[in-house]
């Protein structure tokens, strides 16, 4: 086997990272150059519900020499919150530009909705609560910063988890229209970190009713996912026939040292 080919077969990857153009704490650039300290060869950016930060992060890849896929995570909401990592998509589309942005007015209206129950409460945090990207996360941050809250967790359950005093609902796309979206644009669409919500017979058949529409792939490789959970996972994507896919999840806040081997199959797909 020559070294080119082997290296190819241990593509070190990260495809779950956000940036503070949605709910991190560090800009692309820093982002990417974060990737290449923990020795990625690929890496995809995969924002909130925003492509904001690709443009610079693909720039900075470029130039410190690490592949970089184009990526998203769309909420959603069904039986419960699930979320849709979408790679590859022609994010500069017009067309796409336009849907993406009634799903961002979606989550504004959510935001400055928090911010007036934080206002009631007599808390005037220095958010701008209708830029797109904002997720509860920046919020608790600020919170954090400005004295209201002793940390993230203080602030989640104060204040931003449901049923705490200035939760709100959102109004989201379904699993099903988020995979439409990001397969119209000539997207890859995988589900993330399945743990974090369905662990039953739901998951066997939320897989099976998006992959009717597209779905590609499961996020496989994950943090809190432990040999069982990837082997579980494992039969019901070979089940679905869907492709794996993995990240940290590194919002910049957390050191974290999770990196994967990427899948051959995936990289194919990625043309990585």
């Amino acid at each position: 086997m020559t070294k080119s080919r082997l290296r190819a077969e241990r593509m070190k990857a990260d495809l779950h990272i956000h940036t503070n153009k949605s709910d991190g704490s560090l800009s692309p650039r820093e982002v990417v150059r974060w990737a290449k300290s923990k020795g990625l060869d690929v890496m995809a950016i995969t924002d909130h519900d925003t492509v904001a930060g690709l443009d610079e992060g693909r720039d900075e890849a470029r130039k410190v020499g690490i592949k970089f896929v184009d990526g998203i995570e769309l909420s959603t909401f069904s039986i419960c919150e699930i979320h849709i990592l979408g790679y590859n998509i022609d994010y500069k589309n017009p067309d796409f530009v336009q849907e993406l942005q009634k799903v961002q007015d979606m989550r504004k209206d959510r935001n400055i909705r928090i911010g007036q129950k934080l206002k009631d409460l007599g808390i005037n945090v220095d958010v701008d609560f209708s830029a797109n990207g904002l997720g509860r996360m920046n919020i608790a941050r600020q919170l954090v910063k400005e004295g209201y809250c002793r940390d993230i967790n203080d602030a989640f359950d104060r204040y931003l988890k449901p049923g705490a005093k200035a939760y709100c609902e959102a109004k989201r796309l379904t699993p099903v229209e988020a995979v439409k979206l990001i397969k119209k644009y000539g997207g890859f669409a995988s589900v993330a970190h399945p743990k974090k919500y369905l662990l039953d017979k739901r998951l066997d058949m939320l897989l099976g009713g998006l992959k009717q529409f597209g779905l590609d792939g499961m996020e496989l490789n994950y943090p809190s996912h432990n040999e069982q959970d990837k082997k579980n996972f494992a039969a019901l994507m070979e089940k679905h026939r869907l492709l794996p896919t993995g990240g940290s999840d590194f919002h910049g806040d957390e050191d974290k040292n999770f990196v994967y081997d990427l899948d051959q199959r995936t990289a194919r797909r990625l043309h990585v």
